[in-house]
């Protein structure tokens, strides 16, 4: 039974059945990268899945930042948030800088 071992956390191979083609395509990006078939194929395959969760996470944060948005739209045109000016969004950034100089200076104490 020695012979079935595997490592930890390792599941068994999967087979993908492909075109000639789809081989040939495979088998020249291994020799770009310097890499077995096999291996390119898992590295394409968990690159693309990793492009593929990242899509689906920042369209959820657009819709998040949409809806927000066209909420705060509403708040607005219903009156119940006024716009700010361009001097009050300044004294924002000027005191958060202010303040973020001061903990910076009592830090080096």
């Amino acid at each position: 039974m020695a012979g079935n071992r595997r490592a930890a956390g390792k599941e068994p191979p999967v087979s993908v059945a492909m075109t000639r083609e789809q081989k040939q395509e495979f088998t020249a990006e291994a020799r770009r990268r310097g890499l077995g078939v096999s291996t390119t194929i898992r590295t394409l395959a968990v690159e693309r899945a990793n492009e593929l969760r990242e899509q689906r996470q920042r369209g959820r944060a657009e819709r998040w930042q949409s809806e927000r948005m066209r909420a705060l739209a509403d708040r607005i045109e219903s009156g119940e948030v006024g716009e700010a000016s361009r001097a009050e969004i300044d004294a924002v950034f000027h005191d958060a800088e202010a303040q973020d100089a001061g903990q910076r200076s009592a830090a080096r104490r």
